[in-house]
């Protein structure tokens, strides 16, 4: 535990200034990554203090930058001799996985990276904030294609009143990645990061690094003396204003470079693709969706990346921790616990059904009613073929199927699954059993919610008069239904009147 907040649950990486982890909030029920500076990655000195800094003032700089292209920075603090910043996780890849995956990608793909990298460095650079270590690994691809740049943790405000973080002399950056005038003199500027996106988009359409090399002496050599091979001399269907773009991006001279990354946008925004609502993209992280279907909703994702656990644990030891977890409010934990057992399938599948009904509720109770739903109705599919339609656990499944609709604004699908639910109990059971007057109850809100008032008022008339045969007009039960439909008919009432 960091701070008594938050778990730390799986390895992410690990860099030059600590490490980064997944965690769990536990105040907050959410998952976050954590990045931490240890003391065993300071080193002495002045270079320490540096280091320090740093950190805390990556936390400072990327939470200033407001920008959906940058991950949201949550807290910022100090456990013991741990420094921590808790942080937005992204659901997606790095950019040098997907390249390893892919090798050099679609133009109109890589056209959209560069777009949306520069329209990050636009907003950062107008704080005054340049990158200095852009590279693909710090490139996300989240889900929905939306691109996240990470690690700010080197960059530096270009403010003479604003002490330097990093010590005298000091060449922050990736060999790979770097500009001329940071070997040079490690000083960087905006062009800097401009250059570095040069790399970024050299790399990703020719599938090699714009200047291979065995070793980081050769390739910063190479940075500084070899002019880039044009793009089009590798690859034919690359468009001539893009080959000239990442030209005139790697100039060895700053000021040859494009003056800033406003102007890089305006130059690759002909070639992005136009919005068009006809179809979703077939990969979740293509990077050409946000322009195709502008602040359409991120595709739906399944199952959550969750770390792997020990395989040999009992399935009722994960249930029982997974009740535990649920109790303390910690429904994402208990839900997550439970889909990476159920994806195992370490048992036959009549052992799993408690336990997939276990993650439903779980969902439920979490208020993830869109996951909830689909594993209710699987369940409501797989026991009534086996045990028929009246079977209490596939009554109960229905229940919560339509407790799920009713949540997502599906009032009208909620109210027939309830409806269908309350004919088959109220013939077993009769009128006024009291968990049928629930369900009759339950109908009339649903009704009254989706705006049919006239439906609601007599469904309560009908209730209200059987309790009042049976039980009576004073009983609690008939008092409460009466005083709903009362408040119904005002209802009704006040639309008559409009």
């Amino acid at each position: 535990m960091i701070a008594s907040r938050y778990e730390v649950t799986a390895a992410i990486g690990r860099g030059g200034m600590g490490e980064v982890w997944a965690g769990y909030d536990t105040r907050l029920d959410r998952r976050v990554a954590l990045k931490l500076l240890r003391p065993d990655f300071v080193p002495a000195g002045s270079q320490g203090r540096s280091a320090i800094a740093r950190f805390k003032r990556e936390a400072r700089l990327t939470a200033r930058l407001e920008h959906p292209g940058v991950p949201a920075v949550f807290d910022v603090g100090a456990d013991g001799d741990v420094l921590y910043i808790a942080m937005q996780l992204v659901d997606g890849k790095d950019l040098s996985d997907v390249l390893d995956g892919m090798g050099a990608l679609p133009i109109e793909w890589a056209v959209a990276i560069g777009a949306q990298i520069a329209a990050v460095l636009a907003a950062a650079h107008a704080v005054s904030l340049v990158h200095r270590d852009l590279k693909p690994r710090n490139v996300m691809l989240a889900r929905g294609g939306t691109v996240r740049v990470l690690d700010f943790g080197v960059a530096a405000l270009l403010d003479p009143e604003i002490t330097r973080v990093t010590a005298a002399g000091e060449t922050v950056g990736s060999p790979a990645y770097m500009a001329p005038e940071q070997l040079t003199s490690a000083t960087a500027s905006p062009r800097t990061d401009l250059y570095a996106l040069g790399c970024v988009l050299h790399e990703i359409l020719a599938g090699e690094e714009v200047f291979a090399a065995a070793t980081p002496a050769a390739q910063m050599y190479a940075h500084l003396e070899r002019e880039p091979v044009p793009l089009r001399s590798l690859r034919d269907d690359v468009p001539e204003a893009v080959e000239h773009l990442v030209l005139d991006l790697l100039a060895k001279d700053p000021e040859a470079r494009p003056p800033d990354a406003a102007e890089v946008y305006q130059r690759l925004r002909p070639l992005l693709p136009l919005p068009d609502a006809r179809g979703v993209a077939e990969d979740p992280l293509d990077p050409t969706s946000p322009y195709r279907r502008p602040l359409a909703p991120a595709p739906r994702r399944r199952h959550q990346p969750v770390a792997p656990d020990a395989a040999n644990v009992p399935l009722e030891q994960i249930r029982a921790e997974a009740v535990e977890l649920a109790e303390q409010g910690r429904f994402t934990q208990a839900a997550e616990l439970l889909d990476r057992r159920l994806r195992r399938a370490l048992e036959p599948a009549a052992q799993l059904r408690g336990t997939r009904l276990q993650l439903a509720n779980t969902l439920l109770l979490g208020g993830e009613f869109a996951r909830a739903q689909p594993e209710f109705q699987a369940l409501v599919t797989e026991l009534t073929a086996l045990r028929g339609a009246g079977d209490e656990d596939v009554l109960r499944c229905r229940m919560q199927v339509a407790t799920c609709r009713a949540e997502l604004g599906d009032l009208s699908a909620a109210v027939d699954e309830l409806t269908d639910v309350l004919d088959l109990v109220r013939v077993e059971r009769g009128a006024t059993d009291p968990e049928v007057v629930n369900l009759r109850r339950q109908v009339a809100l649903l009704l009254a919610s989706s705006g049919a008032l006239e439906e609601a008022s007599r469904a309560l008339r009908g209730l209200l008069a059987d309790l009042e045969e049976t039980v009576g007009e004073d009983h609690m039960t008939a008092r409460d239904i009466a005083e709903l439909l009362e408040r119904v008919d005002r209802g009704r009432g006040r639309r008559r009147n409009q």
